[in-house]
């Protein structure tokens, strides 16, 4: 059976509502409602991004623990644009942009990335909630916020890190928080094709 032939067609309603479930979950990450992110998940669904990996219970956790007054939160951008549907599961891609202000090397900073978000959402009951979200990483770049500002990086950190998220691996590696070198990124086609095809074979799996 190929990847067209276990998924059915989905409707427009259907796919307006995982648009939307897409959309708020990013919302409530951005605007530290923890429990609007909480309730977008159904128990014990995976988080996976640079900086975690574990359980959206977990994720909830040290996302709330990271917000400190006057710091300026991430941002995140988000375009639903396909969505496959088998049963009471259903995948969600979303084009994706991640912006952040870090400061680098003592240089404030504009920070974008841009990402393929992937999304997997079950319905229980007739509510549909997200079971696991991911990230293809495109690229990013890094800006000074001060017109003509330079930052003198390390050359060997950034060297090290893959060219599909280098500055968010080499900002949170001068953090103190390790980021795996073995994520879905554009630089990397395999990983990309094993995320799809987890993707595929846990949308297959409708019970």
């Amino acid at each position: 059976m190929t990847d067209t032939e276990a998924a059915t067609s989905i409707d427009a309603e259907t796919e307006r509502t995982l648009f939307q479930l897409v959309r708020r979950e990013r919302l409530a990450r951005d605007t530290n409602d923890w429990g609007g992110l909480t309730a977008a998940y159904w128990p014990g669904s995976r988080v996976r991004v640079t900086w975690f990996d574990g359980s959206i219970e977990e994720f909830v956790s040290s996302s709330r623990d990271s917000v400190h007054p006057g710091r300026v939160r991430g941002f995140h951008a988000i375009e639903p644009v396909w969505a496959e549907q088998n049963g009471d599961r259903a995948l969600v891609e979303s084009r994706g942009q991640i912006l952040l202000r870090p400061t680098v090397e003592g240089v404030e900073c504009d920070l974008t990335s841009w990402c393929r978000f992937v999304a997997g959402l079950e319905r229980r009951d007739g509510e549909w909630r997200m079971a696991f979200f991911d990230n293809i990483y495109v690229k990013d770049r890094i800006d000074p916020v001060e017109p003509g500002a330079r930052i003198e990086v390390d050359a060997g950190l950034l060297a090290s890190s893959r060219v599909s998220y280098r500055w968010l691996a080499y900002t949170n590696a001068r953090r103190g928080i390790p980021v795996p070198d073995d994520l879905p990124g554009d630089d990397r086609d395999d990983l990309v094709d094993g995320l799809w095809a987890d993707a595929r074979s846990w949308l297959a799996a409708v019970t």
